[in-house]
């Protein structure tokens, strides 16, 4: 009866153990790692980069040049958490699509920083936002 009593709590012990561990890789409702492979990420950067050269007052558009991190929230849509480097292309803000724009060489043109996007994206109800914005 002690062998059993002993192995049940060694076995209670072991189980929170594992749980604890999966916990701390995995807190479910948190922010999770992603990638631009996910549409819906692709399309929340593609977004976020449209309101960034929409406040900007360059004449220049600006574009992604790195994705430094990406990651996703299921709360009441879906957060998208991106950490990326942005560039000065040598497109105006004119031009419709940025992406084959190259990026100013010259050093009096060319700037980077680095910005941290919050996207709130609701896709039933076509709804997406800009929540936060931050460029260093």
């Amino acid at each position: 009866m002690a062998l059993l009593r002993w192995l049940l709590v060694c076995s209670t012990i072991l189980l929170s153990c594992i749980c604890k561990q999966a916990l701390l890789q995995r807190l479910f409702g948190g922010p999770m790692n992603s990638s631009l492979e996910d549409a819906g990420a692709r399309r929340a950067l593609q977004f976020a980069m449209g309101e960034y050269n929409r406040a900007s007052n360059d004449m220049y558009g600006s574009r992604v040049s790195e994705v430094l991190g990406v990651q996703t929230q299921v709360v009441s849509g879906l957060k998208y958490y991106f950490t990326v480097k942005v560039g000065r292309t040598v497109c105006r803000k004119e031009v419709t699509d940025l992406e084959t724009c190259e990026f100013h060489k010259g050093p009096n043109l060319a700037k980077t920083v680095t910005c941290r996007f919050e996207v709130y994206d609701v896709p039933w109800t076509s709804t997406i936002s800009l929540v936060k914005s931050v460029c260093t």
